[in-house]
């Protein structure tokens, strides 16, 4: 190489460092971006709460934002994709991410927050939404077994004010515009937006105040936000291009967050929390609506005064269903802080130095899956089958086993949720008992045998009717489609576990599983042999003696004359190997008693108690 070339080569990496290193102290001493102090964590943890929302739902965002206190998490994000649920379970969501020691709470809708799920996301004191993203549908329903139906007017009127009551007190307290929110949950509320001149916010107002601050009709045609009735999807068109183009989509635009955004002074008194209804179709739950409502209201109250301060009306919704936002209107009419799409840009969102997601756990889906009506009637079978088995062949333990097990599956779920009580524990525990009553101690099929199944059919039922908390926005529509399915799914269980009872009294000894736990005799197969041939038919007598092959708790096998037949002990427990006499026939099984039991004396007791016995059977 060259002294020239040399010298060029030195002058370019000169070059090349004087040039790089300005540019890498810049970026090394460049800002990061702010993060306003409200917002701002550096422990955050993502509470996931995903499709239909339920007590399990409530029961698990619970435990994971206490879980979230008891580690010291700065902020808590409620990640939200959801079609909405009970209502029950949606307000105590809501009342528990506003009682939370944790203020920083942020909604993350994404992808859709619909119905329970707007309102939850409204309870938080900040949402940030994905690209795309769905809020809204909060119009209360009732599923029944006629199907899905609107509420009836002693309905509105009983289960309406509650939601009305919780998304004006979100819209209080984290800066969202009153009436916008009211036409979420309920329809015929119509509404135009105007923006203040003085502070460039936006409200949202109706045709009475529309009055007040313009002349002339209010502008209509088609509304800038469609709503969606009767469903879960729209298929309306979207708004003109004319009304949308200003929304804002690209995900480095953030907005305002509520406590950031200019307020104009309320217009009311300090003290004023009743609740301003958007529309006349509800104003007569001003009251009732009211009752819930501590915080003040910050919409001001429009006059003519105010003619010429707010101006570009536009018309929002006319009132035909509540009303769904999407993408970008989220952002332009207040709702959404920013787009986050992933969970890094979510960190960046809060300077978070750590970020910890948290899920359901599977024991939370287990039990889940246990409350599914198909899975509940499986184990309704599995219990009377279990019970028949081990009453037919009492010790064989595990169908006893099965039926303990199957009884546990079918009462701790509904327990553990509000949907059982110590009632159908005890009504099931007496119908339990009163079977074993009626089989061990008193054989045959009498006043106890009755009260058991009643009791244990009422107590099933009993675990699938919710306990006095409303269900998917519903309280007495709950209880009924409860008690429908509840009934339905117990006939259905007793009709196939008495099909399979009758298969298996019929073949029990021949059952590939069965014939393998039950205890056979001890004999030799010269003795098997001889009980096997079939030989001119016998039946036993009154006084024929035996022994007990398979114990008697009350039913069993006896041996009489080298042959097997089903035995009932007349009363108490009878051990393999003892004697025993033949005291009755009853069906195919013949009623026994100890061989040692046998004297004038004792018959004449034991006549008398069987006759007694009867008497109370008729």
């Amino acid at each position: 190489m060259g002294i020239t070339s040399r010298v060029v080569l030195a002058m370019t990496m000169l070059l090349a460092i004087a040039v790089g290193r300005p540019a890498f102290a810049q970026d090394a001493d460049s800002p990061i971006t702010s993060v306003p102090a409200a917002r701002q964590a550096d422990d955050v943890v993502i509470i996931a709460m995903r499709g239909e929302i339920d007590r399990w739902t409530e029961l698990s965002l619970k435990r994971r934002i206490a879980q979230a206190e008891e580690s010291g998490a700065d902020a808590v994000v409620i990640e939200i994709h959801s079609p909405g649920g009970e209502v029950g379970a949606v307000l105590e969501i809501c009342n528990a991410i506003k009682s939370s020691t944790i203020s920083n709470t942020v909604a993350w809708v994404h992808t859709d927050a619909y119905s329970g799920g707007a309102i939850v996301a409204l309870a938080c004191r900040e949402i940030v939404s994905s690209n795309p993203a769905s809020m809204g549908d909060a119009f209360p329903i009732t599923f029944g077994p006629q199907g899905v139906r609107g509420l009836s007017p002693d309905e509105r009127t009983k289960f309406l004010p509650p939601l009305l009551t919780e998304v004006a007190d979100s819209a209080r307290r984290n800066g969202y515009d009153e009436f916008l929110v009211q036409a979420m949950v309920a329809d015929q509320i119509e509404l135009w937006s105007v923006r203040d001149a003085e502070t460039g916010r936006l409200w949202f107002i109706n045709e009475h105040e529309y009055s007040m601050l313009f002349d002339g009709d209010p502008p209509r045609g088609m509304p800038v936000l469609t709503g969606v009735p009767g469903g879960r999807a729209s298929t309306q068109p979207k708004p003109p291009a004319a009304d949308t183009a200003e929304m804002p989509t690209d995900e480095s635009i953030e907005t305002e967050t509520p406590a950031e955004r200019p307020v104009a002074a309320p217009a009311r008194g300090s003290d004023d929390t009743g609740f301003t209804p958007a529309s006349s179709t509800v104003a007569d739950l001003t009251e009732s609506a009211s009752e819930g409502l501590t915080s003040v209201s910050t919409r001001p109250v429009f006059s003519e005064a105010d003619r010429g301060r707010y101006a570009d009306p536009r018309y929002i919704c006319d009132g035909s269903a509540a009303i769904v936002l999407r993408d970008g209107q989220l952002s332009e009419f207040g709702f959404s802080s920013k787009i986050i799409q992933n969970d890094r840009q979510l960190q960046e969102y809060f300077g978070a130095k750590r970020m910890i997601r948290t899920e359901q756990t599977w024991s939370e889906a287990m039990v889940r899956f246990l409350m599914h009506p198909v899975v509940r009637g499986v184990l309704i079978v599995i219990l009377l089958l279990g019970l028949f088995v081990e009453m037919a062949s009492p010790g064989l333990i595990l169908p006893g086993a099965l039926a303990v097990g199957a009884l546990v599956g079918i009462i701790a779920p509904p327990m553990l949720v509000g949907m059982a009580g110590w009632w159908e524990i005890a009504v099931l525990g007496t119908g339990i008992l009163c079977l074993l009553v009626e089989l061990i101690v008193i054989p045959g099929f009498g006043v106890f045998g009755v009260i058991g199944l009643i009791a244990l059919f009422v107590g099933l039922v009993g675990t699938f009717i919710p306990d006095g908390r409303g269900g998917l926005f519903g309280g007495d529509e709950a209880a009924q489609t409860g008690l429908f399915y509840g009934v339905a799914t117990v006939l259905l269980s007793t009709t196939t576990a008495s099909v399979g009872i009758y298969f298996l009294g019929k073949h029990f000894g021949t059952l590939p599983i069965l014939n393998r736990l039950i205890l056979d005799s001890t004999h030799d197969e010269e003795d098997e042999l001889i009980a096997m041939d079939p030989g001119p038919r016998y039946e036993p007598n009154t006084g024929d003696r035996g022994v007990v092959v398979a114990p008697l708790r009350a039913s069993g096998k006896i041996e009489i004359d080298g042959r097997i037949y089903e035995g009932i002990a007349q009363r108490g427990y009878i051990d393999r190997g003892e004697a025993i006499e033949v005291v009755e026939r009853r069906g195919f099984s013949w009623v026994v008693r100890p061989a040692s039991d046998h004297t004038p004396e004792r018959d004449v007791a034991l006549e008398t108690d069987d006759d007694t016995r009867e008497a109370e059977h008729a």
